[in-house]
């Protein structure tokens, strides 16, 4: 079941993004290590639209809706156009991954936003994240180097 988050789940939600984080390193993509604290989850529920994934009444997937890009996307993508929703911390357990969760979420946001412009990024050296997002209708609209890593800018819309 797929619900907005509310301030009591900021530690299960924090204990998920650090666990991703964790072995997303172990396999060479350090990009989210000390991203995530209590502080920084507790701050994206109240400036973005927190959804959790549970299941067996344990948070198993989470993922934020917002409506201002992240700091480094004028750097990285200047000419980009303008989203109405950027999609960020989408996460699965990953004892959970392969079972579906990720794309739950993903299509749960695509119904939330309707026909409006979505935007998210990637790392470049995560290819099958690369391939999930285009699986899900998304393209690459622009690619530059933020926080040290080459990204791609996907939208929904051309």
């Amino acid at each position: 079941m797929i619900r907005p988050a509310n301030q009591q789940d900021t530690k299960a939600i924090t204990a998920l993004l650090i666990r991703c984080a964790e072995v997303m390193s172990q396999r060479g993509m350090h990009h989210w290590l000390g991203v995530y604290d209590e502080q920084s989850v507790s701050q994206n529920l109240t400036k973005k639209q927190v959804y959790v994934l549970e299941e067996n009444d344990s948070i198993v997937g989470c993922v934020a809706l917002g409506t201002k890009p992240a700091d480094y996307y004028q750097d990285c993508w200047p000419d980009a156009p303008i989203a109405d929703y950027y999609l960020t911390q989408l996460a699965v357990m990953p004892e959970a991954q392969g079972s579906g969760h990720g794309k739950e979420l993903m299509l749960f946001c695509i119904n939330q936003v309707g026909n409006a412009r979505l935007q998210l990024d990637a790392v470049d050296h995560y290819p099958a994240l690369l391939q999930f997002y285009q699986n899900l209708g998304f393209k690459i609209i622009s690619t530059g180097i933020g926080l040290g890593d080459k990204r791609h800018l996907f939208s929904n819309k051309d």
